[in-house]
């Protein structure tokens, strides 16, 4: 354990309560349910929502959260619970957090109720906002109970109802907001400032999204275009994910994929039907492009700093063909299981051997393969990097997800298969990428995630390997220059 860690762990589970409920209660204004187009939010348009979130520490999970929020009568009501299990030396220190809230339509403060717990350790509040504006507050905890009372000035927000307001105003980068907040700590309502520092593109499959990165206080939250939380950090080290339940209460090892923190590459050209070409040609600049020998392979010829992709022709692979499994024994290592590829699975196999009975050959499954998972993985960019079998069970994910099924599926099926990765184009950016190659006589790049088959010439690939070593290039790319020199 590092010696940052340990201290916070010495401050005391109270400091860790407040840590952890600072950041519930500013994290709800920007939660809501589905990717979509900026809208205001009126009372007609409130629907009931959900959000489950992975806590990390340092990179450790330590719990989650789940938020939700629901229109009751002439009410709003919010509610947020926690859990938290942190290791201190050789037992374990867990607590658990809950918050709710009543609100008048105009999503202002009616009632509270706050309660966090750590073995025999309690703390309750409860506080109502009378007709005069006082705020009346009983507390309770193990040791005492006692009652406080404040005058409150104008009509404030609790921090997690006032994600309508903002969104009624309009997101635009650059806007800020000066938002009056009641802490239920102090009794005091404090001005917050609210920044919106920057619009990120995200890609989720053929399509760009936009995120929203938000400066509330001390705080950063990423939110979607359509209200979403996607990550939250405060300055005391807690990281908020949006995960979905499974992977919110899910233990153990987990590998983060921040895909919020991989840089995005502004392309010097516009290129419109990318899907189309046959041929294109760039100039790399910013890394030792002698580092990446999968430059320089197959359809890629590097040359200098200089690099053509060609595309290749469906029915030029075809000729390629042949039976399954691949008998050979020098793609052995493309055939075996790896801790993201459980290519051992009975489930697994189960379903690969129904699709080598239909497909039979290697063509046919690598085309099946790809626009089967295309059709059937909902497109949604993921921060916890899954198994084969979480992917089956989600069928969500990006490109990450797209390639660890495709690359199970077929190497149960007895198609050697490997995973790269890289960048791709997409509406005037490259972003990270990774997409299946199978063995078709050579290695031939596919993309179950944009349903190509063969994948265009947009894909450059710079490394192979399992999806935890892909997700490397996230720190490489960001000091990548691509120039278009030609597209035909």
């Amino acid at each position: 354990m590092s010696k940052g860690f340990s201290k916070l762990i010495q401050s005391g589970i109270v400091g860790i309560w407040l840590c952890l409920i600072f950041v519930l209660v500013y994290r709800h204004y920007i939660s809501g349910t589905e990717l979509s187009s900026l809208q205001a939010v009126s009372q007609n348009q409130f629907k009931t929502s959900e959000e489950w979130f992975g806590i990390y520490l340092q990179n450790i999970k330590i719990g989650y959260i789940k938020t939700s929020s629901e229109k009751i009568g002439s009410e709003y009501r919010f509610t947020q619970y926690g859990e938290t299990s942190i290791p201190q030396n050789d037992k374990t220190v867990s607590s658990t957090t809950q918050f709710k809230c009543l609100t008048d339509l105009d999503y202002r403060i009616k009632s509270f109720e706050f309660e966090s717990r750590s073995g025999e350790t309690f703390f309750k509040s409860h506080g109502e906002l009378d007709k005069d504006n006082v705020l009346l507050v009983f507390i309770e905890t193990e040791k005492q109970k006692k009652t406080e009372s404040a005058d409150i000035q104008g009509q404030p927000y609790l921090s997690l109802t006032i994600k309508q307001m903002l969104f009624a105003q309009g997101l635009e980068k650059g806007k800020r907001f000066n938002v009056p907040v009641l802490d239920i700590f102090s009794l005091k309502v404090t001005d917050t400032i609210v920044e919106v520092q920057d619009l990120i593109p995200v890609k989720v499959g053929m399509n760009i999204n936009t995120a929203y990165l938000l400066k509330i206080g001390e705080n950063l939250s990423w939110i979607s275009d359509g209200g979403n939380t996607l990550k939250e950090q405060n300055p005391s080290g807690f990281v908020y994910m949006a995960e979905t339940e499974d992977s919110a209460k899910s233990k153990g090892m987990q590998y983060i994929f921040d895909y919020l923190s991989v840089p995005v590459i502004k392309a010097d050209k516009l290129l419109s039907n990318p899907e189309d070409l046959s041929h294109l040609k760039i100039r790399l600049s910013g890394i030792n492009l002698s580092e990446y020998p999968l430059l320089n392979e197959g359809r890629q010829v590097l040359k200098g700093d200089f690099l053509e992709i060609s595309k290749e022709k469906a029915e030029e692979l075809k000729e390629r063909n042949y039976e399954l499994p691949y008998q050979d024994k020098d793609l052995k290592p493309y055939l075996a299981p790896t801790p993201f590829v459980q290519s051992d699975h009975h489930t697994i196999i189960y379903n690969a051997k129904k699709f080598v009975a239909t497909e039979k050959s290697a063509f046919n499954l690598a085309q099946f393969l790809t626009s089967n998972l295309y059709l059937t993985i909902t497109k949604m960019p993921t921060s916890r990097m899954m198994t084969a079998m979480d992917i089956f069970k989600t069928h969500a994910g990006e490109s990450n997800e797209h390639t660890v099924m495709f690359t199970s599926f077929a190497r149960a099926g007895g198609l050697p298969a490997r995973m790269v990765g890289g960048l791709v184009y997409c509406k005037g950016h490259f972003y990270y990428h990774t997409w299946p190659e199978v063995w078709l006589g050579r290695w031939v790049a596919v993309d179950p995630t944009m349903g190509q088959f063969p994948a265009d010439v947009t894909h450059i690939r710079l490394m192979e390997g399992d999806i935890n070593t892909l997700a490397a290039l996230g720190g490489i790319i960001g000091n990548l220059r691509i120039d278009i020199m030609e597209a035909l």
